[in-house]
């Protein structure tokens, strides 16, 4: 049986991920989270895991005596790394918790792989890390140039797990560059598409900052989860091949490797609402930091990974808006 450690599994991506692995075939998985009502969480998001068999723990990252005491008692071959401060609002506001939970603590679960024989490691790392690339689509070897805390401490966290890979303190490694993730049970407000939603809602129009030129790759959160898996996949791969001896970790775009503009997006999803309502355009909250365009060059997952995105944004954006009844439960909460 393949035993899996998933850090931040009650969060979003983490909560889709378990879903998908009851199809992954025969194995148990340990969640490790952190908050009051981590475990209350788990066990309702979770219901629809199948047959895995599932383990949740309440720790902080940052604690790294928690954190090895699971790791020794769970013995696992793998471990997904999805806990992290997500906000970039956060990051700059309070750039240390974020560098203390998301290098700190990523280097806390490095050691704990490392010290309880974890074989292979995926990390969650962001399109952040590349800031504004001048170069489009991004591809993988661009120049990381982040432009907030929160870009800042991802690609800091994947310079750890390069380092480890390098010192064979981790046999595999897969990072995962996820761009604009979204999908039903996100947060409310912390994206631009919930931001949207939460307005329509309410039968008001979507607040775009500046003119809508900016662009972003949105992929579904199936996708991801389903990326996630594939890395697991290419590093047990690398295993059996006896090909596991690179020192550096594969990196990958988790894209569409389409590009999606602010005011396609807020036309789409007013028509996806049946509402008569135009965008807002609020020239006054233009940020000259703010990435114009962004959009991933997906070729190397593709080849290397056999990663395809199968959702497209019309397709994800119409089961947001009008879900059906049993995901009505996981629809973000309106906001004035």
């Amino acid at each position: 049986m393949k035993r899996i450690i998933i850090t931040g599994g009650t969060g979003f991506i983490g909560r889709n991920l378990i879903r998908s692995l009851s199809t992954y075939g025969d194995c148990s998985v340990a969640v490790i989270s952190n908050g009051p009502n981590s475990k209350d969480s788990f066990v309702g998001d979770t219901e629809n895991a199948g047959t895995v068999a599932l383990t949740s723990y309440n720790a902080d990252i940052r604690n790294i005596k928690s954190i090895s005491d699971i790791f020794r008692n769970e013995r696992a071959d793998t471990c997904i790394h999805l806990a992290a401060k997500i906000s970039v609002a956060d990051s700059i506001k309070n750039p240390q918790e974020t560098i203390d939970v998301n290098v700190d603590g990523t280097i806390n679960v490095l050691e704990a792989c490392h010290s309880s024989g974890v074989h292979n490691f995926v990390f969650a790392s962001s399109a952040a890390v590349y800031g504004d690339a001048k170069k489009l689509p991004i591809c993988e070897n661009q120049p990381l140039k982040p432009l907030s805390p929160y870009g800042s401490s991802k690609m800091l966290a994947e310079q750890q797990v390069s380092l480890y890979k390098r010192l064979k303190k981790i046999e595999n490694a897969v990072i995962l560059r996820i761009f604009n993730v979204y999908g039903g049970g996100q947060a409310s407000g912390v994206d631009v598409i919930t931001r949207f939603l939460s307005r329509l809602s309410n039968g008001l129009p979507p607040i775009i900052f500046d003119d809508g030129r900016h662009t972003r790759d949105f992929i579904s959160v199936e996708d991801v989860a389903r990326a996630l898996l594939l890395s697991i996949k290419l590093c047990e791969q690398s295993i059996k091949n006896g090909n596991n001896d690179l020192n550096l970790p594969q990196i990958f775009n988790i894209g569409t490797g389409i590009p999606t503009s602010m005011k396609e997006l807020a036309e789409k999803m007013i028509k996806i609402s049946g509402l008569d309502l135009e965008p807002i355009y609020d020239k006054e909250k233009v940020d000259s930091n703010v990435i114009l365009h962004s959009y991933a060059d997906m070729t190397k997952a593709k080849q290397i990974l056999r990663f395809v995105p199968k959702k497209a944004i019309d397709e994800g954006l119409r089961e947001m808006i009008e879900p059906t009844p049993a995901k009505k439960r996981n629809m973000p909460k309106s906001i004035e």
